[in-house]
């Protein structure tokens, strides 16, 4: 195998070409800086693993800087281990001097010491009497409180402000590397931010992620989300897709869905002893059942008196009825054609078990157990007979002229 250790100019280069790639998470062959050569008695878990024969322990080669004299200013290596009596092992990740990091913990790292380099190399600088040039670490922190505070990097503003920067550097290619360094960063921040939200998204609403890795996933272009009947919901992202367009959506679509989605509602009543009966609540009816602490010989009586109810209101009218006192002619106001849906689920009447119509024509003279049809059937009937009566107000109107016309007035 072939070990190299990159120069920090070697290392920030690349930055300055494709800004957006350093914030972006590098495959495992992207991180490798080792040529591997394949041997009988390579390792056969990881790629990147220098050790050879039978082993649990995997490591890679070191990555160490060497101080004069001897010793070492800082070593790194890859690290893994198999796991022991079907237990789980130890993921790859880093030996970084005397501390076990994560990939984003080293990348931190690495970040404080590509800082800390032009501060560095400025003490020889000091040392020499050479007057201080202008700093590229003060470029950087201008950059990044300016980030910081503007947000979007691509804006005009900030465009502007690298321009500025670059221009009075007197080293301009360092300069716009740092500053293409530091977009990388903050872009990675800003990531890991994101992710986090999201992360934090789906645990909170119970959403299971699932991602399109299998045979056909390529087929998924952006993310879906949807629920099950039985209340589960789940994330279906395909590979590769940014966090912050998938928190985005998601936000959206888990609205969109729960206000069209609504949770069913239902009624519950409570003995004295603790037993509860509970049914389905509709939307539709005007009252709720619920009741606790019923004594326990009432319950019966309680379920059967449940009956979901919704009134329509009729139409004001003037009628003339025998309802009146000792049987006599009374005139009044009522309202004709009142119509209500009523569903008692604990009726003794199957029928009545499931939500029924009735329209009540004038008091005591009701059309009830109406069917949706039925309901249809009647209204179908009553504009039938409203273009009758139409016709019966055009007739009386031509009856009344001719009358008038033909005959002299009473007195």
């Amino acid at each position: 195998m072939n070990h190299t250790v990159q120069s920090a100019a070697a290392l920030a280069a690349p930055a300055l070409l494709d800004a957006d790639a350093r914030s972006t998470e590098p495959t495992v062959h992207d991180r490798a800086d080792l040529t591997l050569v394949p041997s009988a008695s390579a390792c056969l878990v990881w790629p990147w693993c220098a050790v050879t024969g039978d082993h649990e322990m995997h490591t890679s080669h070191d990555v160490t800087i060497e101080q004069p004299g001897g010793g070492t200013v800082l070593g790194a290596r890859v690290m893994a281990e198999d796991g022991r009596d079907g237990g789980p092992g130890l993921a790859p990740f880093i030996g970084y001097c005397e501390t076990d990091l994560t990939p984003d913990a080293l990348r931190a790292e690495v970040t404080q010491v590509r800082a800390a380099l032009p501060r560095l190399e400025a003490l020889a600088d000091i040392a020499k009497g050479i007057p201080p040039k202008l700093s590229t670490a003060q470029v950087l922190d201008d950059l990044d409180r300016f980030l910081t505070t503007n947000g979007d990097p691509k804006s005009t503003p900030f465009v502007d402000y690298v321009k500025e920067q670059v221009a009075e550097s007197d080293d301009p290619t360092a300069t716009a590397e740092d500053i293409a360094f530091t977009i990388a960063h903050h872009r990675a921040r800003k990531s890991a931010t994101v992710r986090q939200a999201l992360t934090e998204f789906l645990t909170e609403h119970n959403i299971t992620q699932i991602p399109a890795n299998g045979p056909n996933g390529h087929v998924l272009t952006g993310p879906i989300y949807f629920r099950e009947r039985d209340g589960r919901r789940f994330l279906v992202t395909p590979v590769g897709a940014a966090p912050a367009e998938t928190l985005e959506y998601l936000r959206g679509a888990f609205t969109a869905q729960e206000q069209s989605t609504p949770e069913v509602s239902t009624w519950s009543i409570t003995t004295e002893s603790g037993a509860t009966v509970s049914g389905y609540l509709p939307a539709w009816t005007e009252d709720d059942p619920s009741k606790t602490d019923l004594p326990d010989g009432k319950l019966h009586l309680r379920l059967s008196d449940v009956t979901h109810y919704q009134a329509f209101p009729g139409q004001p009218m003037v009628i003339n009825t025998p309802f009146g006192i000792d049987g006599g002619r009374d005139i009044y106001e009522e309202n004709v054609f009142c119509a209500t849906i009523t569903c008692s689920p604990h009726s003794p009447t199957p029928a009545h078990r499931v939500p029924t119509a009735t329209i009540t024509v004038v008091e005591d003279c009701v059309m009830e157990d109406l069917d949706p049809q039925g309901v249809t059937d009647v209204a179908a009937k009553l504009r039938a007979q409203a273009d009758r009566l139409d016709q019966v107000a055009q007739q009386l109107a031509d009856a009344s002229t001719d009358w008038v016309a033909n005959t002299e007035p009473t007195t």
